[in-house]
């Protein structure tokens, strides 16, 4: 009989997509060795919360950022600066985007998406599309959550955090901002979607959804991967329950995945 207290451990392995020859290395990043300065910002009409983007097979390709407003009165962000070129300069034409609030899109959680159909990667011919932030989350919900397809292929979205549904808050400083990798290549990392607190019970069952993406920096970074992106028939995605007996021994029950939800 298992004891009551009882700890979750997820194992995955995936296989990455194949790239094209310049899209297909894949680097760690040294998140501590990152540059936290923006050379040229614009004058904002409110107070700004900012993010890091990191594009380019090596993480290597560092976009700014940074939501305000049209209006300093209003109750959201609708307005996105985003370093289209990688160069710290937030002034250039054509970047300054702009959303409107859609009231039919609010119970979605997509009141104010800003959206750039296109989006280059300086330096590479990669080119990522349906670009979009959303910045006003369903009721009870918290964060600004992003999507787009990679190389117009894979959906990304997130950030989020190892439980729960909240995505990434963006902070008021660039030294503070949380740092995303939306890649389909690398390592993967899981989390669980839905509830934030998993209680299991001795005899009892409970149903868990695992997310997996590539982790950021900073809490709720985790750029999650569209479900169809793990073939569950090529790819091995396992769950490990782990737990103590009355005897203080540790037990472990492992299975494998076998369907999307």
């Amino acid at each position: 009989m298992l004891a009551s207290a009882l700890t979750l451990a997820l194992a995955l392995a995936a296989t990455a997509h194949d790239g094209d020859a310049d899209d297909r290395v894949y680097r760690s990043v040294d998140y501590a060795e990152l540059k936290r300065e923006i050379a040229k910002q614009p004058t904002y009409v409110a107070e700004p919360l900012y993010g890091l983007f990191l594009f380019g097979p090596a993480g290597d390709v560092p976009m700014w950022a940074v939501l305000d407003k049209s209006d300093a009165q209003l109750a959201y962000y609708d307005v996105l600066y985003l370093d289209l070129d990688a160069d710290g300069d937030l002034t250039d034409p054509g970047e300054r985007l702009v959303g409107k609030y859609d009231e039919n899109m609010a119970r979605a959680g997509m009141a104010v998406a800003i959206r750039l159909e296109e989006l280059p990667v300086p330096g590479t011919e990669i080119v990522h599309t349906k670009f979009l932030v959303s910045t006003v989350r369903k009721t009870g919900r918290k964060g600004i959550w992003f999507r787009m397809q990679w190389r117009g292929e894979e959906q990304v979205s997130g950030g989020y955090g190892p439980s729960g549904s909240d995505t990434t808050i963006w902070t008021g400083s660039p030294a503070t901002a949380p740092v995303l990798r939306p890649t389909a290549m690398g390592p993967l990392s899981f989390a669980l979607w839905g509830e934030k607190d998993v209680k299991l019970t001795i005899g009892g069952e409970a149903h868990l959804n695992v997310i997996v993406g590539n982790r950021g920096f900073g809490p709720d970074t985790l750029a999650v991967l569209d479900e169809d992106f793990l073939d569950l028939e090529q790819d091995a995605l396992y769950v490990t329950v782990i737990a103590r007996d009355w005897d203080d021994e540790e037990v472990r029950e492992r299975s494998r995945i076998q369907s999307h939800c």
